[in-house]
């Protein structure tokens, strides 16, 4: 059993104000190709979307969570190279892969948050098998 002290949801696309504003650009206006699935996910076109922030909120009641662009990855998750986007859990020695980008590719279209939580769950009973969650501390 895999205790995870913390979970990482990481988007393919930059932080910050400015390149959020050239990745909508980009997306929505020039059409260009490169999109993060995670993004299509958590996001609609303007608004991120309220599933994502209670399907957020209910992980942080048993979690530590963090919601993070590519470019604000700790380093031992950089250092590992993994493609985003992805879901990784970290434990007291290791990261785990949860969910791939493989996973968000595999679906064709984006898939909904419904869809991304169940997938999320069933991949976390498997690495992290409880009978119960116990809730974080704050």
């Amino acid at each position: 059993m895999k205790q995870l002290k913390k979970i990482y949801f990481i988007y393919d696309a930059d932080g910050g104000l400015w390149n959020e504003i050239k990745y909508w650009i980009d997306k929505n206006l020039l059409r260009k190709t490169s999109a993060c699935e995670l993004c299509d996910i958590s996001h609609s076109k303007f608004f991120v979307r309220f599933e994502w922030l209670t399907f957020i909120k209910e992980l942080k009641n048993y979690y530590n969570v963090e919601v993070l662009h590519r470019n604000e990855v700790p380093q031992n998750i950089q250092d590992k190279n993994y493609q985003f986007p992805c879901v990784i859990g970290e434990t007291e020695n290791e990261l785990i892969k949860i969910l791939s980008k493989k996973v968000f590719i595999d679906q064709g279209n984006p898939i909904s948050v419904k869809e991304l939580r169940e997938q999320f769950f069933q991949k976390l009973a498997i690495l992290e098998p409880v009978t119960e969650f116990v809730k974080v501390e704050e």
